[in-house]
């Protein structure tokens, strides 16, 4: 078991510890220099910034194509207009025979009531209409992943998302 110290001898030991000992560098956060920064490491955090910046640009485009129309034009990767040949179900489509995942869109599966709700509405908004689709470059199993437009502009997620049919896809 060992013994307790007292007061004084804590004290001392403390008191011991301050004093600097030859040969080693007191450790003082007081003595530092400030980091000097040049110009290669300015430029690099310049970059890193506008890296992030255009990472969340491409990801705003993609989630929120409807406030964001030109946005979604300059990011896309390609651009496939055509007629819409087939509905799949109330977020993928077939437009000129491709297959098209709407990014921005999360809509209930074919086989519930909901589902065949959201595909009709869906088919009787763009069924034999031309589409205007702004493809991101990704793709989800065999889908491209892109923002469609009807010949007016108008954004078909959100036709969608504002007829409460689907929501957000996050």
């Amino acid at each position: 078991m060992t013994k307790r110290q007292s007061r004084e001898e804590w004290k001392r030991m403390k008191a011991e510890r301050r004093t600097r000992r030859p040969g080693r560098p007191r450790k003082s956060s007081r003595n530092r220099h400030p980091r000097e920064t040049g110009l290669g490491s300015t430029v690099f955090g310049g970059l890193f910034i506008l890296g992030i910046l255009g990472v969340l640009v491409f990801q705003a485009a993609e989630r929120f194509p409807e406030y964001l129309g030109p946005v979604v034009a300059a990011t896309s990767f390609q651009t496939v207009e055509g007629r819409v040949t087939r509905v799949r179900d109330g977020d993928t489509i077939e437009v000129a025979d491709d297959p098209i995942r709407l990014g921005s869109l999360d809509c209930a599966e074919m086989d519930t009531r909901e589902g065949q709700r959201t595909t009709a509405r869906m088919r009787s908004l763009i069924s034999g209409k031309t589409l205007t689709c702004y493809l991101n470059g990704r793709s989800s199993h065999d889908r491209k992943i892109a923002s469609c437009r009807l010949s007016h502009g108008r954004d078909i997620a959100a036709v969608m998302m504002a007829e409460d049919l689907c929501r957000r896809f996050w």
